[in-house]
Protein backbone atom coordinates (compact mmCIF):
# COMPACT_ATOMS: atom_id res chain seq x y z
CA UNK A 1 0.00 0.00 0.00
CA UNK A 2 3.17 2.35 0.60
CA UNK A 3 4.34 2.08 -2.22
CA UNK A 4 1.28 1.95 -4.47
CA UNK A 5 0.87 5.59 -2.90
CA UNK A 6 5.10 6.65 -3.05
CA UNK A 7 4.41 5.33 -6.62
CA UNK A 8 1.21 7.78 -7.57
CA UNK A 9 2.71 10.70 -5.91
CA UNK A 10 5.56 10.31 -8.26
CA UNK A 11 3.25 10.20 -11.51
CA UNK A 12 0.87 12.94 -10.52
CA UNK A 13 3.75 15.42 -9.30
CA UNK A 14 4.30 18.03 -11.93
CA UNK A 15 7.95 17.36 -13.93
CA UNK A 16 10.64 20.13 -13.43
CA UNK A 17 9.63 20.97 -17.37
CA UNK A 18 5.46 21.26 -16.15
CA UNK A 19 6.94 23.83 -13.39
CA UNK A 20 9.22 26.08 -15.15
CA UNK A 21 6.64 26.43 -17.98
CA UNK A 22 5.32 29.50 -18.84
CA UNK A 23 2.13 30.53 -17.20
CA UNK A 24 -0.62 32.97 -16.68
CA UNK A 25 -0.79 33.44 -12.64
CA UNK A 26 -1.94 36.08 -10.27
CA UNK A 27 -5.33 36.88 -12.52
CA UNK A 28 -7.62 39.54 -10.91
CA UNK A 29 -10.63 41.59 -12.40
CA UNK A 30 -11.75 44.67 -10.55
CA UNK A 31 -14.48 47.02 -11.21
CA UNK A 32 -13.62 50.78 -10.10
CA UNK A 33 -14.46 54.04 -11.09
CA UNK A 34 -17.06 52.81 -13.84
CA UNK A 35 -14.58 50.45 -15.56
CA UNK A 36 -13.57 47.12 -15.89
CA UNK A 37 -9.08 46.19 -14.82
CA UNK A 38 -7.31 43.59 -15.17
CA UNK A 39 -4.51 42.38 -13.87
CA UNK A 40 -2.73 39.49 -14.26
CA UNK A 41 1.54 37.87 -14.56
CA UNK A 42 3.47 35.66 -16.89
CA UNK A 43 5.57 33.34 -14.99
CA UNK A 44 8.43 31.37 -16.82
CA UNK A 45 8.14 33.83 -20.13
CA UNK A 46 11.99 34.44 -20.09
CA UNK A 47 13.54 30.53 -20.69
CA UNK A 48 17.52 30.26 -21.46
CA UNK A 49 16.93 30.54 -25.15
CA UNK A 50 14.67 33.71 -25.25
CA UNK A 51 17.45 35.97 -23.04
CA UNK A 52 20.21 34.76 -25.05
CA UNK A 53 18.35 36.04 -28.42
CA UNK A 54 17.12 39.49 -26.51
CA UNK A 55 20.75 39.92 -25.92
CA UNK A 56 21.77 38.56 -29.31
CA UNK A 57 19.67 41.58 -30.84
CA UNK A 58 16.80 39.39 -31.92
CA UNK A 59 13.83 41.52 -30.63
CA UNK A 60 11.00 40.04 -29.32
CA UNK A 61 7.15 40.25 -29.31
CA UNK A 62 4.68 38.92 -25.94
CA UNK A 63 1.51 39.10 -27.05
CA UNK A 64 -1.09 39.29 -23.81
CA UNK A 65 -5.06 38.68 -24.73
CA UNK A 66 -7.89 39.33 -22.86
CA UNK A 67 -11.31 38.16 -23.52
CA UNK A 68 -14.45 38.81 -21.91
CA UNK A 69 -16.68 36.25 -21.91
CA UNK A 70 -20.72 35.74 -21.12
CA UNK A 71 -21.43 32.07 -19.75
CA UNK A 72 -24.86 30.35 -21.55
CA UNK A 73 -26.32 27.48 -20.00
CA UNK A 74 -26.94 25.56 -23.05
CA UNK A 75 -24.55 26.53 -25.57
CA UNK A 76 -21.30 27.89 -26.18
CA UNK A 77 -20.21 30.81 -23.82
CA UNK A 78 -20.16 34.27 -25.46
CA UNK A 79 -17.31 36.62 -26.18
CA UNK A 80 -18.38 40.21 -25.33
CA UNK A 81 -14.97 41.63 -26.18
CA UNK A 82 -11.39 41.29 -26.85
CA UNK A 83 -8.39 43.14 -26.28
CA UNK A 84 -4.43 42.37 -27.40
CA UNK A 85 -1.85 43.84 -25.93
CA UNK A 86 1.74 43.49 -27.77
CA UNK A 87 5.22 44.23 -25.85
CA UNK A 88 8.37 44.78 -28.47
CA UNK A 89 11.50 44.00 -26.49
CA UNK A 90 14.62 45.37 -27.83
CA UNK A 91 18.24 44.92 -26.80
CA UNK A 92 20.83 47.55 -28.06
CA UNK A 93 24.28 45.83 -27.78
CA UNK A 94 26.23 48.92 -28.68
CA UNK A 95 24.72 51.45 -25.81
CA UNK A 96 23.76 47.93 -23.32
CA UNK A 97 20.26 48.89 -23.32
CA UNK A 98 16.30 47.52 -23.69
CA UNK A 99 13.53 49.66 -25.30
CA UNK A 100 10.21 48.20 -24.82
CA UNK A 101 7.43 49.81 -26.89
CA UNK A 102 3.89 48.47 -25.65
CA UNK A 103 1.11 48.93 -27.98
CA UNK A 104 -2.77 48.39 -27.41
CA UNK A 105 -5.58 49.62 -29.24
CA UNK A 106 -4.26 52.90 -30.74
CA UNK A 107 -1.81 53.49 -28.00
CA UNK A 108 1.93 52.95 -28.66
CA UNK A 109 4.31 53.98 -25.72
CA UNK A 110 8.17 53.49 -25.41
CA UNK A 111 9.95 52.69 -22.65
CA UNK A 112 14.29 52.11 -22.29
CA UNK A 113 15.97 50.48 -19.39
CA UNK A 114 19.04 49.29 -18.67
CA UNK A 115 18.27 46.60 -16.14
CA UNK A 116 17.17 43.18 -17.21
CA UNK A 117 14.91 43.09 -14.45
CA UNK A 118 13.19 46.32 -15.04
CA UNK A 119 12.84 45.09 -18.77
CA UNK A 120 11.37 41.65 -17.27
CA UNK A 121 9.13 43.35 -14.82
CA UNK A 122 7.75 46.15 -17.37
CA UNK A 123 6.88 42.79 -19.96
CA UNK A 124 5.43 39.91 -17.50
CA UNK A 125 3.12 41.92 -15.23
CA UNK A 126 -0.07 43.49 -16.49
CA UNK A 127 -1.28 46.14 -14.04
CA UNK A 128 -4.50 47.55 -13.85
CA UNK A 129 -5.12 46.98 -17.47
CA UNK A 130 -8.56 48.76 -18.64
CA UNK A 131 -10.58 46.51 -20.51
CA UNK A 132 -13.93 48.00 -20.91
CA UNK A 133 -16.14 50.22 -19.12
CA UNK A 134 -19.24 48.87 -17.32
CA UNK A 135 -21.99 50.46 -19.34
CA UNK A 136 -24.04 47.95 -21.50
CA UNK A 137 -22.72 45.41 -19.24
CA UNK A 138 -25.62 43.34 -17.23
CA UNK A 139 -24.55 42.60 -14.08
CA UNK A 140 -27.01 39.72 -13.25
CA UNK A 141 -25.02 38.22 -16.28
CA UNK A 142 -22.08 35.77 -15.19
CA UNK A 143 -19.15 37.15 -16.80
CA UNK A 144 -15.46 36.49 -17.14
CA UNK A 145 -12.45 37.27 -18.47
CA UNK A 146 -9.56 34.78 -20.05
CA UNK A 147 -6.47 35.89 -20.54
CA UNK A 148 -3.32 34.41 -22.87
CA UNK A 149 0.21 34.97 -23.75
CA UNK A 150 2.50 34.44 -26.78
CA UNK A 151 6.12 35.32 -27.61
CA UNK A 152 7.77 35.18 -30.54
CA UNK A 153 10.78 36.36 -32.68
CA UNK A 154 10.18 39.67 -34.15
CA UNK A 155 11.52 38.76 -37.91
CA UNK A 156 11.57 35.62 -39.56
CA UNK A 157 13.81 34.71 -42.49
CA UNK A 158 11.07 35.38 -45.58
CA UNK A 159 11.70 31.72 -47.13
CA UNK A 160 10.64 30.38 -43.20
CA UNK A 161 7.60 32.56 -44.08
CA UNK A 162 6.51 31.44 -46.91
CA UNK A 163 7.12 27.76 -47.50
CA UNK A 164 6.08 27.02 -43.40
CA UNK A 165 3.36 29.48 -43.40
CA UNK A 166 1.57 27.18 -42.02
CA UNK A 167 3.25 26.18 -38.88
CA UNK A 168 3.29 28.25 -35.66
CA UNK A 169 6.49 29.89 -34.52
CA UNK A 170 5.84 30.40 -30.88
CA UNK A 171 8.51 30.45 -28.87
CA UNK A 172 5.70 30.71 -25.68
CA UNK A 173 2.10 29.42 -25.78
CA UNK A 174 0.26 29.38 -22.84
CA UNK A 175 -3.47 28.12 -22.17
CA UNK A 176 -6.21 30.10 -21.60
CA UNK A 177 -6.70 31.07 -17.67
CA UNK A 178 -9.75 31.87 -17.00
CA UNK A 179 -10.87 34.24 -13.99
CA UNK A 180 -13.52 33.64 -11.04
CA UNK A 181 -16.84 35.22 -12.08
CA UNK A 182 -17.00 38.84 -12.06
CA UNK A 183 -18.40 40.76 -9.18
CA UNK A 184 -19.67 44.57 -9.23
CA UNK A 185 -19.20 46.71 -6.38
CA UNK A 186 -22.15 48.80 -5.53
CA UNK A 187 -20.29 52.26 -6.43
CA UNK A 188 -21.76 55.84 -4.51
Amino acid sequence: MLFFALFSSFLLSPTPEARSSPQIQDLLVETRDGSLFVSARLRSGFQKKTVEDIHNGIPKNFYYYFVLHKKEKRWFDEELLSKTIRYTVKYDTLKKHYTVTRTDDQNTTETTVSEFEAMKEMVTRIKHQKLTTLEGLNKTDHLYVSVKSQMQAVKRPFYVDYFLFFIPFLEIDTPWVDSPRITFSEEK
